[in-house]
């Protein structure tokens, strides 16, 4: 969208939010909207003097993006089916004012556009893109989403640059250990490195290989905000206690399940729900050839670890005894431990030098 919060009309607003909400609330509501004044400064000096304006809402403050998700909302019912078939993609994903239409044709953008006009909502032209995915191409993988690309390797590889960038730009907390305790170092590098590489990493889709890559990469950053250099050896046991840390790949696994856990909880009706039944609807066409690596298959063999083989996620009626797990809360945090200690269990002795 398009200068979303400037083109909101206050009356379609207010009249969508007394469906919603009590008298009391809608007149604090009308009451901050009211009497909005603006003036135009260029090169910080006032051009104008003081004007009313009745479109949009104040930015700044907390209020605005509720009210704005709420009257986007109610726009896009004009724009969406009544229908709602399980058996395809969701056909909307909404984040912001950012919103993906999904679908097996492209949408009619004319029409979304046009119905959105009458909300006085622009469609920002320049930024709207179209990818199809297909797996005779390989581009979509690049495209970025609520800040992820969607390809699994594609975006480990920007995590690691953009975490290496964040740590490189705090090299003066790491090369003083006389002046910054190591408590202190690694206190810093969990909120402003580790944070970065591990954003959105439990939508990723991995195989072994790219576990122990990670765990490799992790590793060196631990060192470096240890000081530990070649020819310096430290064996990764060591390494990781000295940290308080663990395999970045059995973080992963935590991280993949509780959003795994929590999706499942959700009505079935979200995006992400529509898109597991679409999945595994023995009807879709998947195309030939090896299947690539996906979420289902990465945590399917994340069960298969387990000694009770009864629990799989290779169709749907394996998705429903998940979705009984996870409506248990206390259930699916044990379910969920269990999985990570088995993996652990089945890691390797983890005695190696580490300086790779």
């Amino acid at each position: 969208m398009s200068a979303a919060f400037d083109t909101i009309d206050r009356t379609l607003l207010l009249k969508t939010l007394r469906e919603i909400i009590n008298e009391d609330e809608l007149r604090i509501v009308h009451f901050l909207l009211s009497k909005t004044t603006l003036d135009v400064k260029i090169n910080g000096t006032s051009t104008t003097q003081l004007f009313t304006t009745n479109v949009g809402t104040p930015q700044g403050d907390s209020l605005s993006p509720v009210l704005f998700i709420v009257y986007l909302e109610n726009a896009l019912r004009n724009a969406r089916s009544n229908e709602t078939n399980q058996q395809v993609p969701p056909k909307e994903i909404i984040y912001a004012d950012d919103i993906d239409f999904v679908g097996t044709d492209p949408p009619n953008i004319n029409d979304i556009e046009t119905s959105l006009k009458n909300f006085r909502l622009k469609v920002n032209v320049d930024k709207t893109e179209h990818t199809e995915l297909r797996k005779d191409k390989e581009d979509w993988k690049l495209t970025r989403k609520v800040g992820s690309l969607l390809g699994s390797k594609e975006d480990i590889d920007h995590r690691k640059h953009l975490s290496n960038v964040a740590l490189n730009t705090l090299s003066n907390i790491w090369n003083r250990p006389d002046k910054v305790k190591q408590k202190t170092r690694i206190k810093l590098y969990n909120p402003l490195v580790k944070s970065i590489l591990l954003y959105n990493c439990g939508t990723w889709a991995l195989t072994t290989s790219d576990e122990k890559r990670l765990d490799s990469f992790h590793r060196r950053q631990l060192r470096r905000i240890l000081g530990i250099h070649c020819p310096t050896k430290i064996i990764n046991q060591s390494l990781y206690k000295k940290c308080s840390e663990t395999p970045l790949s059995l973080q992963i696994l935590e991280l993949r399940w509780r959003l795994f856990g929590h999706i499942l909880r959700r009505d079935n009706s979200i995006s992400a729900n529509l898109a597991m039944l679409y999945y595994f609807n023995e009807n879709s066409n998947r195309g030939r050839g090896r299947p690539t690596t996906t979420l289902p298959i990465t945590l399917n063999n994340d069960l298969k670890r387990l000694q009770n083989k009864d629990v799989q996620l290779t169709t749907k009626e394996d998705l429903h005894k998940l979705q009984k797990i996870a409506s248990q809360r206390q259930e699916w945090i044990a379910f969920t431990a269990e999985i990570k200690r088995t993996a652990e269990a089945a890691r390797p002795d983890d005695q190696a030098s580490g300086r790779h």
